[in-house]
């Protein structure tokens, strides 16, 4: 199959019966500024692309290029909202491009025009940034200038050329706090709004983002005897995005879960009022920026090293299925087996339900009641 041409300023396509049709972008100075031009041309392809070459030459002076945020407001911000809408993307991705936009795609290059965007400024700027800020910048760089290409304003996308990325980083500290150094973090949070998203995380497995939506009054949280104890169960059915709002579904169906917390902490996660289970005394949920903020200064007070709370029970179902006692606990982000492996042995079993007695040591599989 021929590949098709495409003209370098402009279009140039068949319109049947000997005719071609050939668009443009000018301001025919006729009152309506700035808009899409189509004519009609009897005759060959040559014919029509030496009008273009005709037309180019007249109104190429005219675009009023748009600046990278400008682009990135009035024509790449929309489209995506509306995919949003769809469901054809998640909100979450919004907030990661969103803040990638204003720490890093902003500053370099929102004011320039987007022609004068030039590759070795890319390539500077991508050396600049850690491997995965690099990578999901270039990312989010490129799809604005594909906008920009497509309604011709801009002649190539130079964020497709492929460029060096910078190395990965060395690898940091593991980010581990034994159980013992959970608790101490876990007392010095108690009476904070990150006591509770700590427990889930720390005890329960979870993301603070699950954590924080997570509703007393839906019946998401409930109280279940067994074996003398009295745990603390709570459904991971919906999460709160970085801007503060709640969505009714999670990364997918898989990751709904019950989520067992045993005492001592049980009894705080019961003893929360509601509306939601991490309530800020308002009826609305606390936001992560809060939840970040005093968890870095516990850690700080403590003399700790400053660790993520974002996944820090990655092992800690792993650990204790295999009875490695102190030697899990509370981990940063990102470390350890898969997500799914985590989940699907020992916290979720079907039927039963994967509990620590407070004796330490290993995991007691237990049946749970109504």
């Amino acid at each position: 199959m021929a590949r098709r041409q495409r003209a370098a300023w402009g279009s140039n396509e068949d319109a049947g019966n000997g005719r071609r049709r050939i668009r443009y972008w000018a301001d025919l100075g006729d009152g309506r500024g700035y808009r899409r031009v189509s004519e009609t041309v009897t005759g060959s392809r040559r014919d029509a692309d030496l009008l273009l070459a005709r037309r180019r030459v007249e109104h190429d002076s005219d675009a009023p290029v748009p600046t990278l945020r400008q682009a990135y407001e009035a024509w790449w911000l929309p489209e995506f909202e509306d995919a949003i809408e769809r469901g054809e993307v998640k909100r979450n991705t919004l907030c990661t491009y969103t803040s990638r936009w204003r720490a890093h795609l902003e500053p370099a290059f929102g004011s320039r025009p987007v022609t004068d965007i030039r590759p070795l400024d890319v390539q500077a700027w991508l050396l600049g940034m850690t491997s995965n800020n690099a990578k999901q910048s270039i990312r989010l760089l490129s799809q604005i200038l594909d906008v920009c290409v497509r309604y011709e304003v801009l002649g190539a996308n130079v964020a497709d050329s492929r460029y060096r990325m910078p190395r990965d980083s060395a690898r940091q500290p593991d980010g581990v706090l034994t159980m013992a150094e959970r608790d101490r973090v876990l007392g010095e949070l108690r009476g904070t709004c990150a006591y509770l998203p700590a427990v889930l995380a720390g005890v329960g497995s979870c993301r603070v983002g699950e954590s924080l939506a997570a509703s007393v009054a839906a019946g998401d949280v409930r109280a279940v005897e067994s074996h003398g104890m009295t745990l603390a169960v709570v459904e991971i059915r919906r999460q709160q995005h970085h801007d503060g709002t709640i969505e009714e579904s999670l990364k997918n169906r898989r990751s709904e879960r019950p989520v067992v917390i045993p005492e001592p902490w049980s009894a705080d996660v019961l003893a929360a009022p509601g509306p939601w289970l991490c309530d800020r005394g308002d009826g609305t949920p606390a936001r992560p920026w809060a939840v970040k903020k005093e968890w870095e200064a516990a850690l700080a007070r403590l003399g700790m090293e400053r660790i993520p709370l974002q996944e820090p029970a990655q092992l800690v179902a792993h650990h204790l299925a295999l009875g490695a006692g102190d030697a899990g606990g509370l981990r940063g982000a990102h470390d350890g087996p898969r997500r799914e492996e985590r989940r699907r042995d020992p916290l979720r079993p079907p039927r039963r339900r994967a509990v620590r007695g407070r004796g330490g040591g290993r995991l007691r599989a237990l049946p749970c009641k109504g």
